[in-house]
């Protein structure tokens, strides 16, 4: 039990040190907000432009203009919070420059502090542009009417895509141990984030056959499904909130037997 509890402080520790860098280096997430500002500002004077002499209906017969800023506006802040390729190139840099060997010396399993690490870091930067920006958007777009079963929904919801983006940064990373460069699954990912992920419309949006398929992929659990969850998209239903949680568990399970291979390689390549 003891035991437990110094891991668990260590853990929490790592945690808080991500919490005070990002307010230490507050300035680059000032500017991070300014420009995903103007990004919103571009976004809604475009859906602005689409709905022009349309009213509030649209095809899919749900999606009223402010729910589909609201979802762009969510959306451009989404990716500042969470884990994203800062956390795989930065694992990929310490592979390469040997600085990895000495997180091996920690109190704490590998995988589990670069969560805190990321957990740490996704709750600094969305404290200094995260929730502002949530209030500003409840006080102009959509005043959220928080029912105790719609924060849960928003809350799990919102817990699935941290982990699923965590576990694909952090095996983006981690391939270093075993190519040269990373930068190429980078790209794919962030391809695939915006094809299948629902980053540039709703996922409920997309032709039928395509959106059935797309839920079943785990980059739509990145951003589509909190975000229609935020917006009260209907088909975010508890079919595709239990596929996200699935996904979920199963790249967790695949990180850390990623971790324990590609550590067991750092051992043999001598430390």
């Amino acid at each position: 039990m003891e035991r437990t509890r110094h891991t668990l402080r260590a853990h929490l520790a790592v945690a808080r040190m991500q919490v005070r860098l990002s307010f230490h280096y507050r300035t680059r997430a000032f500017s991070q907000g300014i420009g995903a500002l103007l990004l919103i500002g571009l976004q809604g004077a475009l859906w602005t432009a689409v709905y022009a002499g349309t009213g509030e209906d649209t095809p899919a017969d749900w999606l009223t203009l402010r729910q589909t800023m609201v979802y762009a506006a969510a959306g451009t802040i989404w990716v500042l919070c969470l884990p994203n390729l800062g956390l795989a190139r930065q694992l990929e840099d310490k592979i390469r420059d040997g600085r990895i060997t000495n997180e091996l010396l920690l109190p704490m399993g590998f995988f589990s502090q670069w969560f805190a690490a990321a957990l740490g870091r996704s709750m600094g930067i969305s404290a200094l542009v995260g929730l502002p920006a949530a209030l500003v958007g409840c006080a102009l777009l959509l005043p959220v009417d928080l029912g105790v079963g719609y924060a849960l929904r928003l809350a799990l919801t919102s817990g699935i895509a941290f982990v699923v983006l965590f576990n694909l940064s952090y095996m983006i990373g981690l391939s270093a141990f075993f190519i040269r460069r990373v930068e190429g699954l980078n790209e794919v990912r962030e391809a695939l984030l915006l094809l299948l992920g629902g980053s540039m419309m709703p996922i409920s949006l997309y032709p039928a056959p395509l959106r059935d398929a797309v839920v079943w992929t785990p980059f739509a659990h990145g951003f589509y499904t909190p975000l229609g969850t935020l917006v009260k998209d209907p088909f975010v239903d508890a079919r595709v909130i239990t596929i996200g949680l699935v996904w979920a568990t199963l790249l967790t399970v695949a990180s850390a037997l990623y971790t324990w291979r590609g550590l067991r390689k750092l051992v043999i390549a001598g430390g």
